[in-house]
């Protein structure tokens, strides 16, 4: 069949919401706004005929291109290029971590916590910073970005919680006592695995939410940038308790101290995770 003939030509609502797409994520959310508002008057004119409507205003993505500054679009790809992998690497490296605490100390697992912070500390300069210039709010707060910021914080609750407990000097003692064949089976091994879980794989789905908001930010309203940061923050915080799961040694002779030593270092990635959540919600 002739392939003109069985392409089918665009409605107007469908001409409009493939122009809407493009064009929101290659302008700003004002300049996307009153292009959308230009089409729609453009697209729904009574003496419009659907089936020339490409041919009259052309493609909806060649459309949204003529709208666009392409230098300002060619910076927004490279900052995005950054954040997206950086958030992928967070991802990979919490999805890689091992079971369980290994009983020798590691140092070179144990730096690699860092690298999450260091990624977190990019993601949250490099984002503030361009949405602040570029990013326009659009309406009232979305309550589903309440929602989901809710969610995500119960979980960076519950994931202190639970490692506060995991590392409190008793029960590392108690670990420490069990042979594999002991702990196989007891409570103390369901705690151990539900709290590897929640680190391993809260930490590998944290980045992708996170890049849910990051598209959210640039298409609808730049206050959904609050949930790229505290998803950033909260997968930045599995990547450094899953390096110390990895690295820690359990004969060390210190146990007492771990939590002592490890929960600084966590607080001030946290306290500035939401620093940064705060400052893109305003």
């Amino acid at each position: 069949m002739n392939r003109a003939k069985a392409a089918k030509p665009l409605t107007k609502e469908q001409y409009l919401k493939r122009f809407s797409r493009a064009v929101r994520w290659r302008l700003g959310s004002r300049e996307a706004a009153e292009a959308i508002a230009d089409y729609r008057e453009m697209v729904f004119q009574e003496e419009r005929d659907e089936a020339k409507l490409v041919e009259e205003l052309g493609e909806p993505i060649q459309a949204a291109w003529l709208l666009t500054d392409v230098r300002t679009y060619r910076r927004w790809l490279v900052v995005f290029g950054i954040l997206a992998l950086g958030l992928f690497l967070q991802a990979k490296w919490c999805w890689t971590g091992l079971p369980f605490i290994r009983f020798s100390w590691d140092y070179e697992l144990y730096g690699e916590g860092w690298r999450g912070s260091a990624v977190m500390a990019v993601g949250l300069v490099l984002s503030l910073v361009w949405f602040r210039r570029h990013g326009q709010k659009s309406g009232p707060l979305s309550r589903w970005l309440l929602l989901a910021l809710a969610a995500v914080a119960v979980f960076l609750a519950v994931l202190l919680a639970t490692s506060w407990h995991m590392f409190d000097p008793r029960f590392l003692d108690r670990y420490a006592e069990l042979s594999y064949e002991q702990l196989v089976g007891t409570s103390l091994a369901r705690q151990i695995v539900l709290h590897r879980e929640l680190v391993i794989d809260g930490g590998t789905i944290c980045p992708f939410i996170a890049l849910a908001g990051l598209v959210l930010a640039k298409c609808y309203d730049r206050r959904w940038l609050g949930l790229y940061t505290l998803a950033l923050t909260a997968a930045a915080l599995c990547v450094v308790l899953e390096c110390w799961m990895r690295g820690m040694d359990l004969g060390w002779g210190a146990i007492e101290d771990i939590r002592v030593i490890l929960f600084p270092q966590l607080i001030p990635v946290g306290l500035a995770g939401l620093l940064g959540t705060g400052v893109a919600l305003c």
